[in-house]
């Protein structure tokens, strides 16, 4: 190990020695992550905007399109979680040989399935736009944007895995940089291909995919550059990626495989929520796509909190220090609650400021500021939930996460919402009534389990 490299290590131990309050920690790790879900977020409100020039069945296609991709992103997530508790053990153990071990082969296996999965979706586009159930002037919209972000697609998952291995050393930095450089570039490149400035065709809703398919890469380009060149903390060789190491796959697996079924099935909930919203027509589906895009904003603290609440628990106890794990897994709890409940608070209180942003239409904005009132009552215990989930995956205690999410997604989410569209014939309101009861039930179930505390001895 070079002398950079013990440097930086250093700096990853010192995230769980006792000279630095806990709180401080938490936040050191959580604000970069906050910061970057920020400024996608803004940058996500600026894309859609442009789109919403376009009309609604532009939204609704690019909302329709999205859903079944957080299905096949599902599987990096849960790859990404077993890359996280690795690689956190492992440093947190002074084992920095078997932390670029995990990391090298999380990104090998993640760039095969990628490639698999994004010459899929660019041939059976319309299949996919078909099965949602997209009306008539929705469908063509929905096949330009997976064909045209299909090669995104390829690097984003890759990123997803880069990204993991990073926050897994302590490193939520590198991210967040190479996340404002992808958001400046989606922004100036959707204002170009959208409505063709600087001598560029107006590709509309195609434009905005190839944008973000551009930014996609430079943001991946950045991340592996700095992973390679040892400059934060995780050194990777080059050479490392032409080697596989079928034990290390195969703990990865036995991690991230409970966690990508508990993405999938949290995915494949939101993809048949979507597809019962769309039978209440474009309308429904544009109010539901626009309310997810600004409910990111809260995801912020709660996105933010999970990472740090992961790293820290699986560097406490690779270090051997349960009781600081346990700790420092309800610290990132609190935090998180206080954050998301004043966000709540904003979309209970000034709803139609976040519609408006997006679009004017009358129907939309009256819709969504019931579903962001309703959403609002949704964010403490999300909270809880997105905050302790993070805690038991850095332990490697993904199959805890995985009965309680499914039993969340398909008995209360998915159950519910059927019975009250299609058989009660209730309108969209009831659908985010029964998120917001999901949340309570998840997030009370998830911390029974944090404070069980049998996730301490698991063996990663």
């Amino acid at each position: 190990m070079s002398q950079q490299d013990r440097a930086k290590q250093k700096t990853r131990r010192n995230l769980i020695s006792s000279d630095l309050p806990l709180n401080k920690v938490v936040f050191m790790l959580a604000a970069p992550v906050m910061a970057q879900m920020l400024l996608q977020t803004l940058a996500q409100i600026v894309d859609m905007s442009m789109v919403g020039k376009l009309g609604s069945e532009a939204i609704a296609g690019i909302g329709l399109s999205f859903r079944p991709l957080f299905v096949a992103m599902s599987i990096f997530l849960g790859l990404g979680a077993a890359t996280t508790a690795l690689v956190a053990r492992s440093i947190g153990a002074n084992k920095e040989d078997e932390a670029r071990d995990s990391a090298t082969q999380s990104i090998i296996t993640g760039t095969m399935i990628s490639f698999v999965l994004a010459i899929f979706t660019f041939f059976a586009a319309k299949q996919i736009i078909l099965f949602m159930g997209a009306e008539d002037g929705v469908i063509n919209n929905g096949i330009l944007y997976l064909k045209g972000y299909s090669p995104g697609m390829f690097f984003a998952f890759i990123g997803l895995l880069v990204t993991a291995s990073l926050r897994g050393a302590g490193d939520t930095k590198t991210p967040f940089i190479a996340g404002f450089v992808e958001n400046f570039v989606n922004v100036i490149g959707n204002y170009i291909l959208i409505f063709g400035k600087f001598g560029f065709p107006a590709f509309g809703v195609l434009g905005a995919a190839i944008a973000t398919s551009i930014a996609r890469l430079v943001s991946l380009s950045i991340m592996m550059y700095i992973l390679v060149k040892g400059k934060a903390g995780l050194h990777i060789k080059l050479k490392d990626f032409f080697i596989i190491k079928t034990s290390v796959i195969k703990r990865l697996f036995k991690i991230g495989i409970p966690a990508a079924f508990e993405r999938l099935t949290q995915s494949v909930a939101l993809m048949f929520t979507t597809k019962i919203v769309a039978s209440l027509g474009t309308t429904a589906v544009a109010i539901t796509t626009l309310s997810g895009n600004i409910e990111q904003l809260s995801f912020m603290p709660a996105i933010g909190f999970s990472v740090a609440a992961g790293t820290l628990v699986g560097q406490n106890l690779g270090a051997k220090h349960p009781a600081n794990a346990e700790k420092s897994g309800w610290t990132a709890v609190k935090m998180a609650m206080l954050l998301m409940g004043i966000m709540g608070a904003l979309f209970i209180l000034i709803p139609e400021v976040f519609i408006r942003i997006y679009t004017n239409e009358a129907d939309v904005v009256a819709g969504g500021k019931l579903v962001l009132r309703i959403l609002g009552l949704a964010q403490v215990p999300q909270a809880v939930a997105f905050a302790v989930s993070g805690g038991l995956r850095g332990a490697g205690d993904t199959k805890a996460v995985l009965y309680i999410s499914s039993f969340g997604n398909f008995v209360i989410r998915l159950g519910l919402t059927w019975l009250f569209i299609n058989v009660f014939h209730w309108s969209l309101w009831s659908v985010y009534f029964v998120m917001v009861f999901d949340w309570f039930v998840r997030g009370a179930l998830l911390a029974l389990r944090f404070r069980q505390g049998s996730w301490k001895n698991i063996r990663v």
